[in-house]
């Protein structure tokens, strides 16, 4: 690989920043409900065909630090790269896949440029309903993840420009505020179509080659000063623990967290193998969850100021078994979220970068 110039490096990485804020304004702009445009329950990310993390923006909600490659790949595992063609957009919210609950609903579009798919503008926001037993979400008489509302898994919204009436139909036909609900959708997908048009611009100006380059580059330098952030931590196996009072169902029984962080040199791994096991109450969430929980804390602990890109996470690992309440399986309410389609069984599900998939792998162990 050849050496890229600092000067358009810089540039190039401001450029893919400023793309994500600028996504994030219009959806601020646009939405109609004010989670998104008070409380800022939403996130944007720019992820690459690999679904691994390029950026994101400024502001959001930290639980939503880079995760959202796992909704883009469920897509790509679905329809395939050569699935997708201009003027597609998809939404999604599915448990299993997001490790939200259904009110976050993803919106992504793909980004061509020339004839090639070169990324995937993905948007988060905080629906104020999505159907189910309750007005908006959290209520603690649910049990099971399908008394949440509405669960939307990978579904094509609009096909090479044109929209599925009939899913359009059932969305307002199932949530209590249509137009709050599909007024946001339309935010959403107008922030993902400025998006590709950024995008494109500046694949266009640089050359997708010199654009792959330089991401390349942010990562390696993303990693390394990770890197030197976790060898700067003396060597060892921290624990902590606390607890929740209760899950909302069974009042008199508090559910464990205990968690175990190990340091070896410039790696660290979060052991969530001794955290509470699945609960009735609506407090589960998916395995997705409980990875962005700990990347959260891992990027505050070494680069809480550097800009957010797949780097960031190489030197973690995170290791949370199935069936605990922060990877609960079906039915568990809050959801539940083996990474990818048949990994529900697996002993061990974990977290790790250096597979090239960014989002994570499964361990045969």
């Amino acid at each position: 690989m050849r050496k890229i110039d600092p000067a358009t490096l810089e540039i190039v990485r401001g450029a893919l920043i400023a793309c994500a804020n600028e996504m994030a304004a219009v959806l601020s702009k646009t939405a109609y409900n004010p989670m998104v445009f008070e409380v800022q329950d939403y996130c944007i990310g720019l992820i690459d065909p690999k679904g691994e993390l390029v950026a994101q923006n400024s502001g959001g909600l930290p639980i939503f630090l880079a995760d959202m490659g796992a909704a883009v790949l469920d897509g790509i595992e679905k329809f395939g790269l050569s699935g997708f063609e201009p003027g597609d957009a998809v939404v999604m919210n599915a448990p299993y896949v997001c490790g939200q609950h259904l009110n976050n609903v993803v919106v992504y579009s793909p980004c061509f440029v020339d004839g090639e798919l070169v990324a995937f503008p993905a948007v988060r926001a905080h629906w104020l309903d999505v159907g189910g037993r309750r007005v908006g979400f959290g209520s603690v008489e649910t049990t099971e993840i399908y008394e949440e509302g509405l669960q939307l898994r990978s579904i094509k919204v609009y096909r090479g420009g044109k929209l599925d009436e009939n899913l359009w139909q059932i969305i307002a036909d199932n949530v209590r505020f249509p137009e709050s609900c599909l007024g946001d959708l339309r935010a959403q997908l107008a922030a993902c179509r400025l998006g590709e048009r950024r995008l494109a611009e500046l694949f266009r100006r640089y050359g997708a080659g010199t654009l792959r380059e330089c991401i390349e580059e942010m990562w390696n330098q993303s990693e390394k000063l990770a890197r030197l952030a976790v060898a700067a931590i003396p060597d060892g196996e921290y624990q902590a623990e606390s607890f929740l009072d209760n899950d909302g169902q069974d009042l008199e029984k508090p559910v464990e967290v205990k968690v175990t962080v190990r340091v070896r040199g410039d790696n660290m791994s979060v052991d969530f193998s001794e955290v509470a096991d699945q609960v009735k109450g609506p407090i589960n969430c998916g395995v997705s969850g409980g990875i962005a929980a700990a990347r959260v804390a891992f990027k505050a602990l070494t680069l809480p100021s550097h800009p957010v890109d797949e780097g960031c996470f190489r030197p973690l690992e995170v290791i949370l078994p199935p069936g605990k309440f922060l990877s609960a399986r079906p039915p568990g309410d809050g959801g539940l979220c083996p990474l990818r389609h048949g990994s529900i069984d697996r002993e061990t599900l974990c977290l790790s970068q250096h597979d090239g998939r960014g989002l994570g792998r499964q361990t045969d162990e």
